[in-house]
């Protein structure tokens, strides 16, 4: 099927879409709530599927309603609505859910396929076929794990080497998190400590002026995809919650949660390329809080429940370890 060139990466993200119901089909009730794959269903659809739907919901949609087509977008909005409920109840722990999951996935691909793209192609302005085509891929994420902190209320020790209450360490959590978002993920601030980590360290450029000095680097290495900054120091973030903060849409260069009136700049994401010139030019300048570079860049705000916020709670001080 001869596809307009401006829906091709739509239509190629249906073939993700299938691979991912033929997995979860194949595996089926076998499937534990808490295995690899459930696990990994929250990452992908937030990278695949969530900018996908926002696409359409914002672009596709409207335009479709304005033209009187209102049974073909209620239909696309019921299948984005079914979908999110699927994955938010096998999340919960009910696996029949995941393979309601996965039918209703097949069918809404090819119901696009068939229906919703001809139709865009027959009836939609080349004006609306080109912001689609200029809404771009999802982009490329990068995380850093902040390591270079002195640490002088620990006496020096490595706070992400530090106990975490699920086990290992606090860096062990945070990377395998990460690792099963399939998120690549970097170590920002060198310390003799860390040398034994397989993974690729930034040095602070500049040195000494605190976390600004590490997101430079991981703004520059991070190129024209996003950057994840994430402190080690946070013991109880989940992976969901990571998988939120990338996955999340905005369209303003930054992203991340407020508590207390403040930014969480140690848990946020940058899009790498809007952020580095001000961010250098900041640095350059004296400027160094990154509170500010946040409200310069008029960042997003991540919102939280009552429970995610606790997640952000980081350890300053050994007392804060007797606390949870």
């Amino acid at each position: 099927m001869k596809r307009d060139a401006r829906l091709r990466r739509l239509s190629s993200e249906h073939h993700h879409a299938l691979v991912l119901a033929r997995e979860l089909s194949r595996h089926g009730a076998s499937l534990a709530p808490d295995g690899p794959v459930v696990l990994d269903l929250r990452g992908r659809f937030d990278r695949e599927l969530e900018p996908h739907f926002r696409v359409e919901e914002t672009i596709l949609l409207p335009a479709l309603r304005a033209l009187g087509d209102h049974a073909l977008a209620a239909r696309i909005e019921a299948d984005h609505s079914a979908l999110r409920a699927h994955l938010a109840a096998a999340e919960r722990g009910d696996a029949g859910h995941l393979g309601l999951f996965a039918e209703r996935l097949v069918e809404h691909v090819r119901f696009e396929e068939r229906e919703l793209f001809p139709r865009c192609e027959a009836v939609l302005p080349g004006a609306v076929l080109d912001a689609v085509d200029g809404a771009g891929a999802p982009r490329a994420v990068l995380a850093g794990i902040f390591v270079g902190g002195a640490s002088t209320r620990f006496g020096g020790r490595p706070k992400g080497l530090l106990g975490a209450p699920a086990g290992g360490t606090i860096l062990d959590g945070l990377r395998g998190h990460l690792e099963s978002l399939s998120i690549p993920w970097v170590l920002v601030g060198r310390r003799a400590e860390y040398a034994e980590v397989a993974a690729e360290t930034l040095d602070d450029s500049p040195a000494g002026i605190g976390p600004l000095g590490g997101l430079l680097p991981l703004l520059r290495r991070a190129g024209d995809g996003h950057a994840l900054a994430i402190a080690c120091d946070m013991p109880f973030v989940s992976r969901e919650l990571i998988a939120r903060l990338a996955g999340a849409v905005t369209e303003a260069p930054a992203i991340a949660p407020r508590r207390n009136g403040r930014w969480e700049p140690m848990f946020a994401r940058y899009d790498a390329r809007r952020a580095l010139p001000l961010a250098e030019g900041r640095a350059g300048s004296g400027r160094r809080s990154v509170q500010g570079l946040l409200d310069e860049l008029g960042a997003s705000e991540l919102s939280l429940s009552t429970d995610e916020q606790r997640m952000l709670d980081d350890w300053d001080t050994p007392e804060d370890m007797e606390r949870r």
